[in-house]
């Protein structure tokens, strides 16, 4: 059994090998291969046995924000095993090779999503607790009429929403920073890997207009069943709170199937996304990211949509280097790790579902 990176010529039979994942995720993969401007091929792992990969693991080279500074963190994801191959110590050898692999490559901590919890503990993450938002109600909310949304247009409001995302982001630990390059790569892949086949990873972005400018704006797309705004954020003070409650409102009607009534402009086809006429059964709530954000959790409450919250688990962290975190934080190295963990697990802390891998 080889155990390595692979080798540029490998990467269509890496992504044949991810396809076998509900057998349709080749196509998924291949965008981000194609469209990740972090992707090289040191940083996708492969197990070899004889003439054929039977395993593999990628690290998604990003950057977050903690306490200001943007810090290297290696994200594990796409990680595939062939059933015959699975219990015999192929993953575990991928995974030690992915640690190794971070630390030679500079990155400083790791994130990994995942249900297998005990499998990752044994290699140094460790789960973190956060919390999801259900907004039940917001089809309801009580919203002032003034504001318009809008279709998002990438040449047009790329630079706008960037601005914002810089300004509403940039604020929170732990939210992925993203220059003009990687923006454009989270368009090609922004979503995530559906539960079913065919049930879709497409965006459907959106923005709200408050006269001529962008106040806010949102990116949502149909997870696990579920209507999912992905991330979004809104121009500082009170006008930015209440262009992100219309566009919570705008959602949330989208959501339910009923008649939308906040004013509306531009191609919004892909809400369709949000509410599938076909499984009437399944929730039609919205579901976000809102509790590191009292001040707008509040509002969504005195506008009728009182914000509940689902805890999960399946968020887990590694420190990588402590000595460059304790040169960062002017800790000492153990006191450095500390802080990190207590950074991601702040409920004011926020990594976007848009963001992940």
């Amino acid at each position: 059994m080889e155990v390595r990176a692979a080798h540029q010529s490998e990467r269509d039979e890496v992504i044949a090998l991810l396809g076998h994942w509900y057998n349709d995720r080749g196509e998924f993969f291949a965008r981000y291969n194609q469209n990740d401007p972090g992707f090289r091929d040191a940083l996708c792992l492969v197990a070899r046995d004889g003439g054929r990969l039977v395993s593999t693991v990628q690290i998604f080279d990003r950057a977050i924000n903690l306490d200001g500074q943007s810090v290297p963190m290696g994200g594990i994801g796409s990680v595939f095993t062939l059933d015959e191959y699975r219990h015999k110590g192929v993953a575990s050898a991928l995974m030690r090779l992915s640690v190794e692999t971070m630390v030679r490559e500079s990155f400083e901590v790791s994130l990994l999503f995942a249900d297998r919890l005990t499998f990752y503990n044994q290699f140094g993450w460790r789960e973190i607790e956060r919390k999801q938002s259900i907004l039940a109600a917001a089809a309801s909310l009580n919203v002032a009429d003034r504001f318009v949304i809008d279709s998002f247009e990438s040449a047009r409001d790329l630079a706008e929403i960037a601005g914002i995302h810089r300004g509403y982001s940039g604020r929170f630990n732990v939210t992925a920073v993203r220059d003009e390059v990687a923006w454009r790569g989270s368009l090609k892949f922004a979503g995530n890997q559906p539960l079913h086949p065919g049930e879709g990873s497409e965006e459907y972005f959106v923005v709200c207009r408050d006269g001529a400018r962008i106040a806010a704006y949102a990116r949502v797309t149909r997870l696990y069943g579920v209507s999912m705004v992905m991330e979004y954020g809104y121009v500082d003070g009170a006008a930015g709170i209440d262009a992100m409650i219309a566009m919570f409102k705008f959602l949330g009607q989208s959501a339910a199937g009923v008649p939308v009534t906040v004013r509306s402009v531009g191609d919004h086809r892909r809400a369709a996304l949000l509410h599938r006429t076909s499984k009437p059964a399944e929730p039609s709530v919205l579901v976000a990211h809102t509790a590191h954000d009292p001040a707008l959790e509040k509002a969504l409450g005195d506008a009728g949509c009182p914000v509940a919250h689902h805890v999960d688990n399946n968020y887990m962290w590694r420190i990588l280097a402590p000595e460059k975190l304790a040169r960062r934080f002017a800790m000492a190295p153990e006191a450095a790790s500390a802080h990190a963990f207590e950074l991601f697990a702040d409920s004011r802390s926020v990594y976007w579902t848009s963001d992940r891998f």
